[in-house]
């Protein structure tokens, strides 16, 4: 059960340069103490210390989410640090401003790191900066861990604003304490990759302005303008052109159905009280509806991505056994709802590969969300990773009714779903799933009989490790 969502006062707490814990107020001291620390010993909340050397490193304050966990639950708080002195060698002064415990069954749902996972999926970033738009926090969509890096630079430093827009719209926004909608940005340095952002005024305990919290879209397409004059209704006989999809109709329609969808599932969670049950239930109907819209506009964006001649993918390096952990934490909910089983390979296992992270977790994703629907309900669903050849490989196997062998490499093709209907897909998901692999230097195989059940094989170069 989550407890303490709101403190009446901050808790508050002293660490000095050695990362000594000075003092605390008794649910600081607490929470230390189930760490494993003792009193005037070393803060022994691992996020916790890592914020506080963090602060000291920058010579400068922070605001950021905090997670501490025990045996009994998961806690996540927002701390601000306070530099008692310009002097680094002066006491830390740590404000704990929201509180929130959830037991570790909550967690499985509520778990903040799933967020991010479902974030990257979607090929989204996140931003966090503080009132002078210096970023305090940055984990973007092809990044497994969040970039320190840029931690203390302005935003403006790291980003060039895109036309029609200048910085001077943007600083006056900021002035205004104004939600920022569809900001082009490209990132400076590097691949120069172009983002759109969405941004909202965040307001602290004082209700006084404490930064931004951005969201960060890659906006990839092509930037190709139009002769003047020329007829941008017709490309090569066709009516719209190819990007139009990827460009103008998804995000057009990514952003009604997102509101749809919450909008469902606060009514159907009866958050904001108590509700005719036939009432939540049509509510949970109409967000399972918008999501199973919400993937398929994502799926015919991917489409016309991987079509595109200039389409690439970058090479990660990345391990095949954390994503499926976090391809599984995604599904978890999912599989638990249908009694199904995830046995995962153990978290200690390695199994490097080289490919793009995000694209990786898509395949995963997808390979799972199918095991799932096909699977009966009580069932077990295995991940098995194996290196050889030069290819790291993952295979995922269900106990599904399994696929002709005449059918499995129509499953691979556009659309095609094998007859099937009702069941939510597309029959886009494989076929994309096996283009992303080809692009990342790997490859996407499925062996199987009739009513002995599927195991699908994602197979990408193999990373050598020192």
């Amino acid at each position: 059960m989550t407890t303490d969502r709101k403190l009446t006062e901050p808790v508050l707490g002293q660490v000095d340069a050695d990362g000594l814990l000075l003092s605390a107020d008794p649910k600081l001291l607490r929470l230390h103490l189930r760490c494993g620390g003792r009193e005037g010993g070393p803060l022994a909340v691992p996020e916790l210390a890592d914020l506080c050397r963090l602060s000291r490193r920058l010579g400068m304050n922070l605001s950021r989410p905090v997670q501490a966990s025990d045996d009994d639950s998961r806690i996540e708080m927002w701390v601000e640090t306070r530099l008692a002195s310009p002097e680094k060698a002066g006491p830390l002064h740590l404000s704990i401003i929201d509180w929130k415990e959830y037991s570790h069954r909550e967690s499985e749902k509520d778990d903040p790191s799933r967020a991010r996972d479902f974030d990257r999926l979607e090929g989204r970033g996140a931003i966090r900066t503080d009132a002078a738009l210096r970023i305090i926090a940055r984990q973007m969509p092809d990044e497994a861990d969040q970039d320190f890096e840029v931690i203390g630079q302005s935003l403006l430093d790291i980003y060039d604003v895109i036309p029609p827009s200048a910085n001077a719209g943007l600083l006056e926004a900021v002035a205004e304490r104004q939600p920022i909608r569809n900001q082009r940005m490209r990132q400076k340095g590097g691949a120069q990759r172009l983002f759109v952002l969405q941004g909202n005024p965040l307001i602290d305990k004082a209700g006084l302005f404490a930064g931004y919290r951005f969201t960060a879209t890659p906006d990839d397409a092509p930037n190709v303008q139009p002769a003047r004059g020329a007829d941008t209704r017709s490309t090569n006989g066709k009516l719209i052109s190819d990007s139009l999809f990827g460009t103008q109709l998804g995000p057009a329609l990514r952003q009604p159905l997102g509101k749809i969808i919450a909008n469902a599932e606060t009514i159907s969670s009866k958050l904001e009280g108590p509700l005719r049950g036939d009432y939540a239930s049509y509510a949970k109907d109409i967000a399972s509806a918008g999501r199973h819209l919400l993937d398929l506009v994502n799926d015919l964006s991917d489409l016309e991505a991987i079509e595109r001649p200039e389409f690439t993918v970058a090479g990660d390096d990345i391990d095949l056994v954390d994503l499926a952990h976090r391809a599984a934490g995604l599904l978890a909910v999912k599989a638990a709802d249908h009694h199904i089983r995830l046995d995962l390979p153990d978290e200690k296992e390695k199994c490097p590969a080289s490919g793009e992270f995000r694209r990786t977790l898509q395949i995963l994703v997808n390979l799972i969300g199918n095991a799932i629907r096909y699977s009966p309900d009580g069932s077990v669903i295995r991940l098995r990773v194996s290196t050889d050849d030069g290819f790291a490989r993952i295979a995922v196997s269900d106990e599904g009714d399994g696929i002709a062998a005449e059918d499995q490499q129509r499953i691979f093709e556009k659309f095609e779903r094998l007859g099937r209907s009702g069941d939510g897909g597309s029959g886009l998901g494989l076929f994309i799933s096996r283009r992303l692999a080809g692009a990342m230097g790997g490859s996407l195989t499925v062996a199987s009989e009739a009513g002995k059940g599927s195991t699908f094989t994602l197979s990408l170069p193999e990373r050598k490790t020192a």
